[in-house]
């Protein structure tokens, strides 16, 4: 079994349960290869300004949570799926919802060495035009501006987006899905009980990675900034272990 099967099957029953609790629940299905994810060149969307933001999602003042689960059955993932349980962006009447945010992917040829840069590009909606993201210890705080939402953007075009960038930027996925969460803060305060064990799993299977790494080297591939990356504290532990490893060879004698 896959590390993260288990947590899979967790989401797939936080998502029955609120179904029974009588939560809103729609369901759109994209085409991840029909373009129109954001491409590499793409420079992040510029701050929105509060008094420019339609919508804010997460933050300091309600509940927000964002993770990855990844698995080789590729049986296991419902593939171009976007699912929302509660109000969309044009329904939060200009307020605050709180947000979870949880991406599915599969792929025979996933494993360990690319995690990092798996988790990574889940946030490639940083560069949606009019969507701005910001992340911290798996705690997700977006906003959306007044323009995009006249536009009409909504989590079936954010969701889509986000498909289409993974399928798109890694060859290893081969099907993945999303999920978003604005119902409650309590909802989304039970998938964050989830969201802390996995990204637990991740940081303990990333560390493991690099204690096996012969020449202890670390080289990040990805342009997204240090502030939105999830691994950022992660990759201060383990630019210190270099350090020590680098300054424990200068020392023995030749």
């Amino acid at each position: 079994m896959n590390p993260f099967d288990p947590y899979l099957q967790r989401i797939r029953d936080y998502n029955k349960d609120l179904e029974k609790k009588g939560r809103r629940v729609r369901v759109w299905f994209a085409d991840p290869l029909s373009g129109g994810g954001v491409t590499p060149s793409q420079a992040a969307s510029p701050p929105i300004l509060k008094e420019n933001t339609a919508v804010e999602l997460g933050g300091p003042q309600t509940a927000g949570s964002t993770f990855m689960i990844w698995t080789k059955d590729v049986s296991l993932i419902s593939d171009g799926q976007i699912m929302l349980v509660g109000p969309d962006f044009s329904e939060a009447n200009g307020g605050t919802l709180p947000f979870g945010q949880v991406t599915l992917v599969g792929g025979l040829a996933l494993s360990k060495e690319i995690q990092s840069r798996l988790e990574r590009e889940q946030y490639a909606a940083e560069r949606v035009p009019g969507y701005m993201v910001r992340s911290t210890g798996g705690r997700i705080w977006s906003r959306v501006s007044d323009q995009a939402l006249d536009n009409g953007f909504s989590f079936r075009s954010l969701g889509a987006t986000i498909l289409c960038h993974l399928r798109a930027e890694l060859a290893a996925v081969n099907v993945a899905e999303i999920l978003f969460v604005t119902s409650s803060v309590e909802d989304v305060q039970n998938l964050e009980k989830i969201g802390a064990q996995v990204r637990k799993l991740s940081h303990d299977l990333r560390r493991q990675r690099i204690k096996e790494t012969a020449n202890g080297g670390y080289e990040c591939d990805t342009d997204i900034s240090c502030e939105v990356c999830p691994d950022n504290e992660v990759c201060s532990e383990i630019r210190k272990i270099i350090t020590i490893r680098k300054k424990g060879s200068q020392s023995r004698p030749a």
